[in-house]
């Protein structure tokens, strides 16, 4: 009798063993994961932050106000500091994006379209000349509209021919980048704008702002209205490969316009938009916010600049990624405390963020900069 106890006894914990995943392997198969601030860092510079870079241990971050850029280490360590008179020799116009490349050579773009090179002190190496000039004057600073590429520039640089970026159709009509040669300084338009998205017709909608990314030999582009990433391969012609969903939850949209230039969008409601996009060979991360409902933003009244710091209280800013398997995680908040993201450079390495001082209501003669990572759940 005893023996038939124990026998039955034992079936049961080998099943119960067999049925029940132990905690570490439920784990690594989990797509759920949140954001930690594993440390901070402080920089000694009192002044503001208008554009950003981490890369490779090293990050840049351009001041507005007195024109210049700052190159800091993990520690904190200011390694470099230029500021640029506007006129002249060594005259660099507000370098608002700022590119490192994988050498750890840094790249800077004007919100005029201007593009420069800097030299390991971050004096000016060069002015990169385009064949043409550029009326965009949009100005990006963290939205990542040019990157480094296999001895080439590839850059959101509208004005070939005489486009105009503020046509309703421009993104219908026209190529949407330019691949600058470095070594002969030649350009050739490339990309245009399949039709999956919205913006190929001739409806009129709310005027679209371009980010990209690329890996390897992947070019990822989204305009930041649309929940929408396009792929094209650099390596067959610019071919377009295909377009994915990042599939918010929620992802506030005026829709369509009834006339050109119509501006709903901070008017009466607040239209979802991409603010980080990192095609990385891990994952291509995304980071966003939801906007907010038109009955929200009324009763509010947040379309007062006097209440635009408010956004923050009313809306999500969302981090989401797709693994290697093409599967999303899930949506990652981002507190009010973080400001923006400096870069992502795979789902393994931590990342630093500034830290939102005037959210947190500190007042310091530093910057500081969350050290932040991505945690399993």
């Amino acid at each position: 009798m005893k023996q038939s106890y124990f026998l039955a006894i034992g079936i049961i914990l080998t099943f119960l063993s067999c049925s029940s995943p132990n905690s570490d392997s439920s784990k690594s198969n989990s797509n759920e994961w949140e954001l930690v601030i594993v440390d901070s860092i402080q920089v000694d510079h009192l002044g503001s932050v208008d554009g950003g870079e981490f890369r490779n241990g090293k990050g840049a971050i351009f001041d507005f106000k007195i024109n210049s850029i700052v190159e800091f280490d993990e520690t904190g360590k200011i390694l470099n500091q230029q500021s640029y008179p506007h006129e002249g020799p060594g005259a660099v116009v507000y370098p608002t994006t700022l590119r490192y490349d994988e050498s750890g050579k840094l790249f800077g773009m004007s919100f005029l379209s201007w593009l420069y090179e800097f030299n390991s002190d971050l004096t000016l190496k060069k002015q990169i000349d385009m064949p043409f000039l550029s009326i965009s004057n949009d100005g990006m600073s963290f939205g990542r509209n040019f990157e480094p590429w296999n001895n080439h520039i590839i850059a959101w640089y509208p004005g070939r021919d005489g486009a105009n970026q503020y046509d309703p159709f421009f993104f219908r009509d026209h190529f949407l980048l330019e691949k600058l040669n470095l070594t002969t300084g030649e350009a050739e338009p490339i990309v245009k704008l399949p039709n999956t998205s919205r913006y190929s017709t001739d409806t009129y909608y709310e005027r679209a702002h371009l980010r990209f990314g690329i890996e390897d030999n992947i070019l990822y582009l989204v305009l930041n209205n649309e929940p929408l990433i396009h792929s094209y391969d650099l390596s067959d012609g610019v071919r377009y490969i295909k377009t994915i969903t990042f599939s918010p939850s929620v992802f506030y949209d005026n829709g369509e316009h009834t006339k050109a230039y119509e501006y709903i969008s901070m008017n009466r409601m607040l239209d979802a938009r991409i603010s980080g996009f990192y095609p990385r060979h891990d994952g291509i991360f995304v980071t966003y916010t939801e906007g907010i409902s038109e009955e929200i933003f009324t009763q509010n009244e947040l379309k007062f600049p006097k209440n635009f710091p408010k956004y923050g209280e009313f809306q999500r800013h969302i981090l989401k990624f797709m693994n290697t398997d093409s599967i999303w995680s899930n949506e990652i908040i981002i507190p009010n405390t973080i400001d923006q993201i400096l870069n992502i450079e795979s789902l393994a390495k931590p990342f630093y963020a500034l830290r939102n001082d005037e959210y947190i209501g500190e007042e310091q003669d530093y910057l500081t900069f969350y050290k932040l990572k991505l945690v399993q759940k």
